[in-house]
C-alpha cells in the first residue's frame, strides 16, 4: 500500500511547528528534507510513513505525540481538502466530502461516518494499525476527529465516548482526557467516536457558499487528473478487495472514486472490463489466496468474500477454476 508524500510533510511541518528537527526524522527515513515532498509527487510505500511516525516518537520522547499531531496547524496547511472542511455547510457534507476525497492522500478514508438507532459515530480504521509506530496514526486520526466535531459545535456533553483498542502510556492518562473527554474507553474492540447526531445537519459558522464551491471544483479537479493518470481497474480492484466480505455496487465505487457512474461504467469499458468483472476476478483472487494459506474453513471463506452461502461460493469457484474449492486447495498441498 502506498499513501501521498502530503502525510509526511505535514508531519514534518508539526515536528517544526512543535520545536523539534524534522530533518532528522526525515532522514531516518531516507528523505534529505521536506522539500523533496512535493503535494503531487509519487506516492510512497506505507512502511516509510511508518518508519517517519516511530522515528517521530524517537526524536520527541514522546509516546503519545500522535495526540499533538492530530490537533496541530499543520493539517490546515496543504492539500485541496482543508478548503472544503473550512468552508463546509454542515458536519455531514463535511464527513461526506472527506470520505469522497481521501484519495487525495490515501487510498481508502480513515474516518467513516456510522449512522444507527443508537445514534452517531465516527469509525476510525487508520492506514497504519500497529506496525513501528504502534497506536500513533490512530491517535492522531482520532484526536482530528474529536477536533472536527468540536469544529461543528459539540459541546462536552455531545460526545458521548470515544474508545480506543489500546492504554494509554503510564502515567498520561490526563493527556487523553484533555485530547478526548472524560467518557474515554480503553481496551475496546476498535476506536471510534460516539456522539450527538443533532450535529450533523447543524449550519457550520464557517461555510460561505463562494468559497465552498471554489474548494469543491478544485477538489474534484485535482481527483479527476490523479485518476486519469492511473491505471483506473488497479484502483477499482485495490478498493474491492478492501471492502470484503461488502460487495459494493457499481455506483459505489464509482463515488468513493469521485466519479460518475455512467463515465466510470464507460470508462472500465475502455478498458475491456466491468465492475462486475473486476469484483467477481478479486473474490477469486482472495479465494484462492485464503485456501492456498489453508487456515480457515470454506464457511469463513465464503463469509469473507462476501457469499450468502458455502454453496454458492462453490459454485462460483468451479466456473472460475474448473475444480472445487477443497480439490483445489488439496491439489496446492
Amino acid at each position: 500500500m502506498r499513501l501521498s508524500p502530503i502525510n509526511l510533510k505535514i508531519l514534518a511541518y508539526t515536528l517544526d511547528v512543535e520545536g523539534f528537527d524534522s530533518r532528522a526524522v526525515l532522514q531516518r527515513c531516507g528523505i534529505e528534507s521536506a522539500d523533496e515532498l512535493q503535494e503531487d509527487g509519487d506516492w510512497v510505500p506505507l512502511e516509510i510513513f511508518d518508519r517517519m511516525m516511530a522515528a517521530t516518537v524517537e526524536e520527541t520522547g514522546d509516546s503519545a505525540f500522535g495526540l499533538v499531531a492530530g490537533k496541530s496547524i499543520a493539517l490546515m496547511k496543504y492539500g485541496a481538502i482543508t478548503p472544503l472542511v473550512i468552508a463546509a455547510p454542515s458536519l455531514r457534507q463535511l464527513l461526506d466530502d472527506i470520505r469522497r476525497f481521501a484519495r487525495l492522500a490515501v487510498e481508502q478514508s480513515e474516518v467513516e461516518l456510522d449512522e444507527g438507532r443508537d445514534g452517531a459515530r465516527l469509525v476510525v480504521r487508520p492506514v497504519v494499525r500497529g506496525g513501528l509506530s504502534g497506536p500513533f496514526r490512530m491517535e492522531q486520526v482520532a484526536t482530528s476527529a474529536v477536533q472536527m466535531l468540536r469544529f461543528s459545535g459539540a459541546e462536552p456533553d455531545d460526545i458521548h465516548h470515544v474508545e480506543l483498542p489500546h492504554e494509554p502510556p503510564a502515567g498520561q492518562e490526563r493527556r487523553y482526557l484533555a485530547a478526548f473527554g472524560p467518557r474515554i474507553r480503553f481496551g475496546a474492540k476498535g476506536c471510534s467516536i460516539a456522539f450527538n447526531p443533532d450535529l450533523l445537519d447543524r449550519r457550520l459558522p464557517t461555510h460561505d457558499v463562494v468559497a465552498y464551491t471554489a474548494a469543491l471544483t478544485r477538489a474534484e479537479s485535482v481527483l479527476a487528473a490523479q485518476t486519469s493518470g492511473s491505471d483506473l481497474a488497479e484502483l477499482v480492484r485495490r478498493w474491492l478487495m478492501g471492502a470484503f466480505p461488502r460487495l459494493p455496487s457499481a455506483g459505489d465505487t464509482a463515488a468513493h472514486l469521485g466519479m460518475n457512474e455512467r463515465s466510470f461504467r464507460r470508462r472500465l469499458g475502455l478498458l475491456g472490463t466491468s465492475h462486475a468483472e473486476l469484483v467477481q476476478e478479486c473474490q477469486r483472487l482472495m479465494a484462492e489466496r485464503l485456501l492456498a494459506e489453508g487456515r480457515m474453513p470454506l464457511k469463513q471463506i465464503a463469509d469473507a468474500l462476501g457469499f450468502s452461502s458455502v454453496h454458492t461460493f462453490h459454485r462460483a469457484f468451479r466456473r472460475w477454476s474448473g475444480s472445487t474449492p477443497s480439490a483445489w486447495r488439496d491439489g496446492r498441498a
